[in-house]
């Protein structure tokens, strides 16, 4: 490892240190924040995104959370260009903390996949939060069903922060 891959991972678990609860979430939480309709736990979603705007929690993401969110919304046809480049500018400003690939953290990735056969876009959530020592939050429950026991399902959460 280089020196300053390094120093960006010491930088960054200093900050997780000295944040409030730390949380890693996925695309499919970030994706109800745009996207209301057929969706459920929209209102679970939102308050996780409250709750970091007034800094109660901190969340963070790997880097490829914007594409898949940009993605996704792109594909949804109640989204047209402007609405996905509002919902890209809104994610920015709510300032998550993304992070670039460490390889650490694409290590584990790559042996949860073999392991317990989780695709590496998934695993890389499941390995950040490992990483940081944080909980990983996902509404998909397809990519956690393969972990045993199940710990990272999104409904916990509400158990987690007090609602």
């Amino acid at each position: 490892m280089d020196k300053e891959n390094g120093e960006k991972q010491d930088k960054l678990k200093f900050l997780i240190k000295e944040s409030p609860k730390t949380y890693v979430i996925d695309a499919s939480v970030c994706i109800k924040w745009f996207s209301f309709e057929n969706e459920d736990d929209v209102n679970i979603a939102s308050s996780l995104r409250v709750q970091h705007m007034n800094r109660n929690i901190f969340l963070v993401a790997p880097d490829i959370l914007v594409y898949e969110v940009t993605n996704a919304l792109a594909y949804n046809p109640l989204f047209n260009k402007d609405k996905v480049n509002m919902a890209i500018l809104s994610l920015y400003e709510m300032d998550i903390k993304l992070v670039e690939p460490y390889i650490g953290i694409l290590f584990e990735s790559s042996k949860l996949h073999f392991s317990k056969n989780i695709t590496i876009y998934d695993s890389i959530y499941i390995a950040l939060a490992k990483y940081i020592n944080a909980q990983y939050i996902t509404a998909d429950k397809k990519s956690t069903a393969n972990l045993f026991p199940p710990t990272y399902l999104f409904k916990l959460l509400i158990k987690n922060i007090g609602h």
